[in-house]
């Protein structure tokens, strides 16, 4: 991978020399993979779990012990969709080998109802698949359940946006999965999401198929002396400055979220030789401006009551007590049942977010936005 001409990287993990701190986080992990034990890795969104799992699997391959298979289930949304997800996701980390096409692989192919197509210019190999007919989820798991569990290295799995799994129309899914993971016990899995609630309920409810069947481990924001040192040395190494005050300010309006932290030292690094006040200042206000076209459409969205209350959390963040007569009467929101019932869905949107007792808007960006006007 290329080295990045900003050091503040924002979306794809660069390797350790761009990566801070983490490191309780992944002696966790490998105490966790070491020790056999599957790993639930949960925080809200935006907060590094796919750099985390990435760089812990740069480890975990530098160690020779392992090979590592990562998979996202974003944009998955159904079992036909997962199973789809993952089989790529097995097909891309080793079906393209410098002999070919391995026979495991074919086999592999063949038990999933896929196919193979080749690039008629560079004749690399890539997989078409349409697999089996609806229903026959089930089976094809168990084929790249076996394939993976007849490497030579251990297996460690990790399937970002598993919360998904838990929406899926086929009723069975999540006992489906967790079947999956039984069966092959030689196989470590990291699920890893982005929604608190979802995950939490899908590991720790005792009538679900997954309840307490990993060991939870929540991801916290950055501490600010680990993310100050690590801004710091990478303005220091183009000889350029940035005081410890504006990195907590930078830290404190970020509310530790690392891609909004990471998004505004990025343009502090390109655009300033010594960063003054009124740089992260200019820097805030045309980061907002940029996202004004996305952020208007969230009128349009919600209910006028659920706008307004959204809006007013924004404002008065953290909120202890969204129920308040204060609360209330300050924003002019009506009565409370009425407030409560558009808390509630801008919850299950996961708009809005509770933690630690108090309210807050979930994407920082968003919140900062509402909270100008």
């Amino acid at each position: 991978m290329k080295k990045p001409d900003n050091p503040f990287v924002l979306n794809t993990y660069h390797g350790k020399a761009y990566f801070c701190d983490r490191e309780k986080d992944l002696s966790l992990l490998q105490n966790h993979i070491n020790n056999g034990r599957n790993v639930v890795l949960y925080a809200w969104r935006r907060l590094g779990k796919s750099a985390l799992v990435h760089r812990f699997f740069e480890e975990l391959e530098d160690s020779g012990a392992y090979e590592t298979v990562y998979v996202d289930f974003l944009s998955a949304i159904s079992m036909e969709d997962a199973v789809r997800e993952l089989s790529s996701a097995v097909f891309e980390r080793f079906g393209k080998t410098k002999s070919g096409i391995s026979a495991s692989i074919q086999k592999l192919i063949a038990s999933i109802g896929a196919s193979i197509s080749f690039d008629p210019i560079s004749g690399v190999p890539s997989l078409s698949l349409g697999l089996k007919a609806p229903g026959h989820e089930e089976q094809s798991l168990h084929a790249l359940g076996d394939f993976l569990s007849q490497r030579k290295k251990s297996i460690v799995v990790a399937i970002d946006e598993f919360q998904h799994v838990s929406t899926y129309n086929e009723v069975h899914a999540e006992a489906l999965f967790r079947s999956w993971v039984q069966k092959f016990p030689d196989i470590r899995f990291i699920f890893s999401g982005s929604h608190r609630g979802m995950m939490s309920e899908m590991f720790l409810e005792k009538n679900r198929p997954f309840y307490l069947s990993a060991q939870m481990l929540p991801l916290d924001p950055i501490p600010l002396e680990k993310y100050s040192a690590f801004i710091q040395s990478h303005f220091e190494a183009k000889k350029k400055v940035i005081s410890e005050d504006i990195i907590k300010m930078i830290i404190e309006w970020s509310r530790g979220q690392t891609y909004t932290v990471q998004l505004i030292c990025n343009y502090l690094y390109a655009q300033c030789q010594e960063v003054k006040e009124a740089d992260f200042h200019r820097v805030k206000r045309d980061i907002l401006e940029q996202q004004q076209a996305i952020f208007a459409n969230f009128p349009k969205m919600l209910t006028k009551t659920q706008w307004r209350v959204f809006q007013a959390i924004a404002k008065e963040e953290p909120l202890e007590n969204p129920l308040s007569k204060e609360f209330i009467n300050k924003h002019q929101l009506g009565a409370a049942s009425t407030v409560n019932t558009a808390i509630k869905s801008l919850r299950k949107q996961e708009l809005v977010i509770e933690d630690n007792g108090v309210y807050l808007v979930h994407e920082v960006l968003l919140a900062r936005w509402m909270a100008r006007s």
